[in-house]
């Protein structure tokens, strides 16, 4: 299931490989494109979400901690970047540059991102996710490009949620009640982008609803480290077993 995870982003960034042909140009992302990617992108994350209780019911080969940072880069990292640098209406504009740029930022603080995760030992993380948590920010990503906006906007969205997914507050872990808190937001923006919802309104609610709590959390966790210096505190609280 961890393969198939990354396997998702891998056939999103073969169905975007033609928008990044210079010879391209004013070719930018379609909404069916957008489409596609967000579908392989959830995808991803339900099957990220599984691989682990599954693996717990049927036994594990035992690579699944390292196959899973590898693939999250891949369909949460990779994918959305190459959406993002895709994005831009000129192949040779300044703008489309700075897509790029940003597009690189969001991937390199995604790869720090899972990297330290990696590194951090168990009782640490039992506290919450360090940052964003990779999926719905890969979702948002996709939500960012749906806006449609301009380049100065897109850009500066990008590197907002750059700086929350590497960011060192402590994002809480999902038990069945939170779920919602985590998957509310992508979820509406993947009903915009499939037309169920208005799309840039469906956008616009699935950032808020992903960045608000974001910031809300990084900032009870800058009060919790105010306030008791020795100890890093958990803004919501509670662990759980449900990740994505």
């Amino acid at each position: 299931m961890t393969i198939a995870h990354g396997l998702c982003g891998f056939v999103a960034v073969v169905l975007l490989a033609g928008r990044l042909n210079p010879d391209a140009r004013g070719d930018r992302v379609t909404i069916a494109d957008l489409r596609l990617v967000a579908v392989l992108v959830t995808a991803g994350a339900v099957l990220d979400l599984l691989d682990g209780p599954v693996a717990r019911r049927f036994g594990s080969s035992g690579m699944g901690d390292r196959l899973d940072g590898i693939c999250d880069t891949v369909t949460f990292g990779v994918a959305p970047a190459v959406v993002i640098a895709a994005s831009g209406s000129s192949r040779s504009s300044l703008g489309y540059s700075c897509l790029i740029a940003a597009g690189g930022v969001y991937l390199v603080a995604m790869i720090l991102r899972l990297v330290r995760s990696e590194m951090t030992p168990p009782e640490v993380l039992k506290r919450g996710f360090q940052g964003l948590p990779s999926a719905p920010a890969a979702g948002t990503a996709l939500g960012v490009v749906a806006l449609n906006a301009s380049v100065a906007v897109t850009c500066l969205l990008v590197v907002l949620l750059a700086l929350l997914v590497v960011g060192s507050f402590y994002y809480p872990r999902q038990r069945v009640s939170l779920m919602p808190l985590m998957a509310g937001g992508p979820a509406v923006g993947l009903l915009g982008i499939c037309g169920v919802l208005p799309l840039k309104p469906a956008a616009i609610a699935m950032i808020v609803m992903v960045v608000v709590p974001s910031v809300a959390a990084a900032g009870a966790t800058w009060r919790g480290r105010r306030a008791e210096p020795g100890e890093v505190a958990s803004p919501v609280g509670g662990g759980g077993n449900l990740e994505f």
